[in-house]
């Protein structure tokens, strides 16, 4: 890592746990609590702009529903108080944010090289290319390579049905700049997991987000209950049901989703009844009826003049977070989730690049 580079890097650890009694587990108490005594004893010995938060000692921990989101919020929102602060600091659009969690490894290059494809895009932020590490078993490495496989397979089929969301949200493999930050309004502080996948939606959004895949991240392959979902819920849960097969979203619904943005993109000047009709799909005609399509499009029509402002609106309301609730929908009604391996020999899947 140049040294410049690190010059210019402040690095700031939340060390974060909530009260014993109310999510705090002892164990995770206990060793935050030798965190903070090293960071205060061997701060001075590392060459390297180091802080800490302690929002962990007993009166500082975070309240009962705190979680990562939180956690993240409390980093970024101190750092941008604190940059902002100072006698001549940087535009909000040079000044970058990388987030990682404490047991993450990052490639040689990680700051240089994605700061500098962040800029060169022009984009609010990056998601960053990451291999999880090797887990400390056969079983739990079957079940991240499993995970991972899922996670792919998932942005696959986005990019595939042209959704702008087909990007990957691991909240320790992202970066975005300090305005990119502000006009996303920042992590979602009640967020006990998944504030990676909303804080990148809303960074899509209202900047948007590049691939940036030279540098690499390794986040940790542990196992962890302090989420409800996510890497570590799922290794966990994997581990005691092993041999079952992660069922994941049948291509069909890819499929459908495909169709959907075809067709609107093709019919931006029309109303919502011509859509309707061009599309086969039951389930979609009326997951976009319940979320009131129809006025919604001609709202659409009446504000924006031109054919790709209509689109960027539709994407606005049609977002990462609808795309997700879409695909349940889907999944629900009418394209059950199957084994992965068995949706790589469907003929959906193989066809994909017709």
């Amino acid at each position: 890592m140049p040294a410049d580079i690190l010059d210019e890097t402040l690095i700031v650890v939340v060390v974060n746990n909530r009260p014993s009694g109310l999510g705090g587990a002892l164990d995770e108490i206990e060793d935050n609590a030798l965190t903070l005594q090293w960071l205060e004893n061997e701060s001075q010995n590392v060459a390297l702009s180091l802080a800490w938060i302690d929002a962990s000692s007993p009166g500082c921990e975070l309240p009962h529903w705190g979680g990562v989101g939180l956690a993240r919020k409390i980093g970024c929102d101190s750092v941008l108080a604190f940059s902002l602060g100072l006698r001549n600091p940087k535009a909000l659009d040079d000044f970058i944010f990388f987030s990682l969690d404490a047991d993450t490894i990052v490639s040689r290059d990680y700051l240089d090289a994605a700061g500098r494809e962040l800029k060169k895009s022009g984009c609010a932020g990056g998601v960053i290319s990451f291999k999880h590490q090797k887990a400390d078993s056969a079983e739990s490495q079957a079940a991240i390579d499993e995970y991972e496989a899922f996670l792919d397979y998932y942005v696959e089929g986005l990019r595939w049905a042209g959704s702008p969301y087909a990007f990957h949200t691991v909240g320790s493999c992202i970066c975005f700049t300090a305005s990119g930050y502000i006009r996303a309004n920042g992590f979602a502080a009640r967020r006990q997991a998944g504030e990676d996948f909303y804080f990148c939606v809303e960074l899509a959004k209202t900047g948007g987000i590049c691939e940036i895949n030279k540098p690499m991240v390794f986040p940790s392959a542990r196992i962890s209950s302090r989420v409800p979902f996510g890497t570590g819920k799922h290794i966990a849960h994997a581990t005691l049901k092993s041999g079952e097969a992660l069922l994941v979203y049948d291509f069909q619904v890819f499929v459908c989703l495909r169709e959907l943005l075809t067709v609107v993109t093709a019919h931006t000047g029309t109303g919502g009844d011509r859509i309707y009709a061009e599309l086969k799909s039951t389930a979609t005609r009326e997951f976009l009826e319940g979320r009131g399509f129809p006025d919604v499009w001609r709202r659409f029509q009446k504000q924006y003049k031109t054919k790709d402002a209509v689109m960027a609106a539709f994407h606005r309301w049609f977002d990462g977070f609808v795309t997700l609730k879409y695909i349940h929908w889907l999944t629900e009604k009418e394209w059950p989730r199957r084994p992965l391996e068995e949706i790589y020999e469907t003929d959906s899947y193989r066809g994909r690049s017709a």
